[in-house]
């Protein structure tokens, strides 16, 4: 039987396997030290205290000098951003006053991720410029009743900003921090400031590339940044829940790291979007799906002689066929918008050679050809060539378009022809 224990002790050590007693001894430890607060968050994580004894909440303050990186940027280059390219990246004019020196950068750590009523913000940021550097201010709740007091600190917070950025807030974090101060009663004054929505703008320019426009795929891929020590925010909530029942705040230190690079990277990203689109004609892109995504962004703002300059650079660097095709339709689209016929039809006549199987060319060079040009034997001959292509596609109302001006402009000739006959025969 000795021989048995002897083997057992031996498999268990060399397995390093704890046996029972062990287990219970280093318990017991642990719950000792946590009697004793030794992974309470002040201890795991240094802050302060706010508040009085029956009215506080805990904050931690990192300040960081302006030269301080992030990625590939330093965060004194938000300093520099240009109010325009936030206003045209988020399409919003509100944003055309928008001063990086006094907008705060916010983000939360919250009990769930669907948001609604029940949702709590326990762990809530705020990045500003002060005196020259970007202080990074986490309020945090400890239990459920410094909430309260915790968002009335936020709310002064909020009254120092003229705008916010936030990583998806306008549809989570503000709606939520909304709902809880209303829920205590309190004036909420984000609502009156100008929102950039950094989710949004990053979709612009570069979900034709990157796909995945989580803020962590964007780091890697945008910001050329690799997190060490993170947490899944999926686990989040229940670090949150498991510290509520334990007090032990090893864990929270994954936590505020991830909070804070979320914050460091709004204000890295905010000054990367501005510092590229600064650079004339797209140049400050070096992936031609970006560069094709700002062509597009300008399009849709409607900035037609920004599209068109920025489209022909794209077309003299980019052999991709799918990423030509769609250029050259918006380069001709905005042209048309300029009134600058001969260049619009130069971009369809390119396009029909470059894509012969696309009839959208040939259908706007018809238009173009029986109304502005007023030669409808070429209008004719799109019009044949395009309604060729379409009988093998399932398209059946451009095929209806195209067979309906077909029809009109053999009226046309046929008007024509018997007009010009006539004269002859008397």
């Amino acid at each position: 039987m000795s021989d048995i224990k002897d083997k057992l002790k031996e498999l268990l050590a060399t397995r390093g396997v704890m046996t029972g007693a062990e287990w219970g001894r280093q318990r017991a430890e642990l719950d000792e030290r946590r009697q004793r607060g030794d992974f309470e968050i002040d201890r795991c994580v240094p802050g302060d205290a706010m508040g009085d004894m029956d009215d506080h909440f805990y904050r931690v303050v990192n300040t960081f000098p302006p030269e301080t990186r992030q990625g590939g940027l330093a965060l004194g280059d938000l300093l520099d951003t240009i109010p325009e390219h936030i206003a045209l990246s988020a399409r919003d004019p509100d944003l055309d006053d928008f001063d990086p020196a006094t907008a705060l950068f916010i983000d939360t750590e919250t009990t769930g991720l669907a948001g609604g009523t029940g949702t709590i913000p326990f762990l809530v940021g705020v990045g500003f410029f002060q005196d020259g550097a970007f202080r990074l201010e986490q309020t945090f709740m400890r239990d459920f009743d410094e909430e309260e007091p915790m968002l009335r600190y936020l709310g002064e917070l909020f009254a120092r900003g003229t705008s916010v950025v936030s990583f998806n807030g306008k549809s989570f974090d503000v709606p939520l921090l909304r709902t809880r101060f209303i829920a205590h009663r309190l004036p909420f004054r984000m609502d009156a400031l100008p929102h950039f929505d950094l989710l949004h703008a990053v979709r612009r320019i570069w979900k034709l590339r990157v796909k995945d426009c989580s803020l962590n795929s964007i780091e890697r891929h945008v910001l050329g940044l690799e997190r060490h020590g993170d947490v899944p925010s999926a686990e989040i909530p229940s670090i949150w829940f498991d510290y509520l029942r334990t007090r032990d705040a090893r864990e929270l230190k994954r936590v505020f790291y991830h909070h804070r690079m979320d914050v460091l990277s709004l204000a890295a990203l905010t000054a990367l979007l501005s510092k590229r689109l600064a650079i004339p004609q797209g140049e400050g892109f070096e992936h031609a799906e970006d560069r094709l995504s700002v062509v597009r962004l300008h399009f849709q703002q409607r900035h037609y002689d920004d599209t068109i300059s920025h489209a022909e650079q794209f077309l003299g660097l980019e052999p991709d066929p799918d990423l030509r095709r769609e250029c050259l339709a918006m380069l001709a689209f905005a042209s048309k918008r300029r009134q600058d016929w001969q260049r619009m039809e130069d971009a369809w006549n390119l396009m029909t050679r470059e894509c012969p199987n696309d009839p959208l060319p040939r259908l706007e060079l018809a238009k173009h050809y029986e109304h502005r040009a007023r030669n409808l034997i070429e209008a004719q001959r799109m019009c044949e060539e395009g309604i060729a292509l379409l009988e093998t596609c399932d398209d059946e109302p451009a095929l209806q378009s195209l067979q309906y001006r077909l029809d009109r402009i053999r009226r046309k000739l046929g008007k024509a022809d018997a007009e010009f006959q006539e004269p002859c025969e008397k």
